[in-house]
């Protein structure tokens, strides 16, 4: 939503807006003004002059519009200066002087991690990718940026490529970790730090959970079929939570677990979910058959 002054001397008033109210330091920023006198009159031709902080010209702007009572001039797009601050200009036009009021902030650093494993097991090696962007989508090829632990301790660093993740702004890298020693929920982050040297960045981060689990002692192997045809369901999502798993094309998925009591869910699509209570102790199989949803009756 744009904001906008109004001034008024004698029979004339101007009125700025400006778009947007926050602006990132050095983005472009569009004022668009309006004159109306009293009596109504055409001021077509006529420019309001703009003016920054210090009185400098920032250019101007003309009246190009009149519909019988208020003139309006054309977007004049222009730079926001590069230091965080609120700053007022000012539009002048004949003796009237409108102030135009707005903020500069420095750009806003967004981060964003995806591909973490469902549970990664303790001390061992997994994958996870950053990305990272601009608010202004500033290039940021070579970025750096850490990866801290839940305590705060580094533990990893990374530098972004200069490719974008496809349909997306994001610069993005992929990072190796380590697992933490021990079993657990963790909550790591990843910082890109601000910087001030040209054009003012804000540091950016983002936190995300880490499900640490005891190295997997057993197999469970699940059989998933329609238990009307008895036919293989291929594709079918299994969970024993933290695990996970998917039925290939002969129904079966094998699943890595730690000595426990799970309870097994298995989905697939237009099918009831199947939920079994297993305790895993050695090696096993378990048989599920799923029953397709119920159609809605029809009135």
């Amino acid at each position: 939503m744009a904001s906008h002054s109004d001034k008024t001397r004698g029979q004339v008033t101007c009125v700025v807006d400006v778009s947007p109210e926050v602006v990132d330091a050095g983005a472009e920023m569009t004022l668009h003004g309006t004159v109306s006198c009293a009596p109504a009159c055409d001021l077509r031709g006529n420019t309001l002059l703009i003016k920054d902080e210090t009185g400098a010209e920032r250019g101007s702007v003309e009246v190009t519009d009149f519909d019988g009572e208020t003139n309006e001039t054309g977007e004049f797009v222009v730079k926001a200066p590069v230091k965080p601050g609120e700053y007022t200009w000012s539009a002048v036009y004949a003796e009237t002087s409108t102030p135009i009021s707005f903020t500069v902030k420095a750009h806003t650093t967004s981060v964003v991690v995806w591909g973490v494993p469902s549970a990664v097991v303790a001390g061992e090696r997994f994958r996870i990718k950053v990305g990272i962007k601009c608010s202004s989508e500033c290039p940021f090829t070579d970025r750096l940026f850490e990866i801290d632990d839940d305590q705060g301790n580094p533990v990893a660093t990374g530098t972004l490529s200069g490719d974008r993740w496809p349909g997306t702004a994001l610069y993005f890298a992929e990072v190796e970790l380590g697992a933490p020693a021990e079993a657990g929920l963790y909550t790591w982050s990843v910082k890109c730090a601000g910087w001030d040297a040209g054009i003012p960045h804000a540091e950016g981060s983002v936190s995300f959970g880490i499900r640490a689990v005891s190295h997997p002692e057993y197999v469970v192997t699940i059989e998933t079929v329609d238990k009307e045809s008895q036919a293989p369901l291929s594709g079918a999502r299994v969970v024993m939570h933290p695990y996970r798993a998917v039925t290939d094309e002969r129904g079966v998925a094998e699943v890595r677990v730690a000595k426990g009591a799970y309870k097994l869910f298995v989905s697939q699509t237009r099918y009831m979910t199947f939920g079994l209570p297993v305790e895993v102790t050695s090696d096993m199989t378990a048989r599920t058959e799923l029953e397709l949803e119920p159609v809605p009756e029809r009135n």
